[in-house]
């Protein structure tokens, strides 16, 4: 993720909490046939995404060809603060949208929990779906014609979507994976491979570590920790 300032995070952060309020409303909102709400709210999340990141693009790409657009929804209020705190610097418009999206996906299923609507913040489905959206919206805004001497804004664009994905797959995917494994046991077997050790912090709190393993000519039993 792009880091930045914390006079720059609270500029921006009650506008991503004002969007992943309005996600997370219309998520809990949405009513069946009978007039109940839905269980499928977690695979209505991608679309929400895609649709939240694809119109905060767009209305970034028109700020950059110069065309005003006026701000009347969250994500347009967001990107309106994104551009106003960047004051026309590009690269710190770029750098304010990833962090925005890494936080969004974050706040989005928190609050769906303190809702009692999700009973977790994290699982492999949410996960699928989450990088899912994320990369089809990279792959969709790479197709749009930015207006003459813009190409830089939908390069960047999509480059940071995919850094959004990869260190959401670094960061938390990861941990979970991992997790999982030391739960159920390992799924690769091959001679080639990581393994995974325990290891502490400074305040003695437990987790692990991946090295990387020759397994050849080593009897090994699949790592299993039914401790989890």
């Amino acid at each position: 993720m792009s880091y930045i300032g914390k006079e720059e995070r609270n500029k921006l952060d009650p506008y991503i909490n004002d969007l992943a309020e309005d996600i997370a409303r219309r998520l809990s909102g949405k009513p069946n046939k009978l007039g109940k709400k839905t269980a499928q709210q977690e695979e209505d999340i991608s679309g929400m995404y895609k649709e939240t990141i694809i119109e905060m693009a767009d209305t970034l790409i028109d700020s950059a060809g110069g065309k005003g657009v006026r701000a009347s929804t969250p994500a347009q209020k967001l990107v309106e603060q994104i551009s106003s705190v960047a004051k026309n610097d590009g690269g710190a418009q770029l750098s304010y949208f990833e962090y925005s999206i890494t936080r969004l996906i974050q706040i989005v299923p928190h609050i769906m929990v303190v809702n009692l609507e999700w009973q977790a913040e994290f699982r492999y489905f949410l996960y699928a779906l989450t990088a899912g959206a994320l990369q089809q919206s990279a792959l969709d805004i790479s197709a749009k014609k930015a207006p003459a001497g813009s190409q830089w804004i939908v390069d960047g664009l999509v480059g940071a979507l995919f850094n959004v994905k990869d260190e959401y797959k670094r960061r938390v995917n990861t941990a979970y994976e991992v997790i999982q494994i030391k739960k159920s046991g390992d799924c690769y077997d091959v001679p080639f491979r990581t393994d995974i050790i325990e290891a502490k912090d400074n305040s003695g709190n437990k987790g692990y570590q991946e090295i990387m393993m020759d397994f050849r000519g080593i009897t090994q039993k699949k790592s299993e920790d039914k401790s989890i």
